[in-house]
């Protein structure tokens, strides 16, 4: 199981994070990375309710 998500990890990394990065910079990939967090954040604090 462990080797999967490795493999599925790296995959992610070479076929998504790689290419934004490459295409709109490091800042603006943080930037949504940022705002990914605060949505799952959000909607957990609202299930917590």
């Amino acid at each position: 199981m462990a080797t999967a998500a490795a493999v599925l990890t790296l995959l992610l990394f070479l076929a998504v994070i790689r290419p934004a990065i490459d295409r709109g910079g490091l800042g603006e990939f943080l930037g949504i990375a940022v705002l990914f967090v605060a949505i799952l954040l959000g909607e957990r604090w609202l299930r917590s309710r």
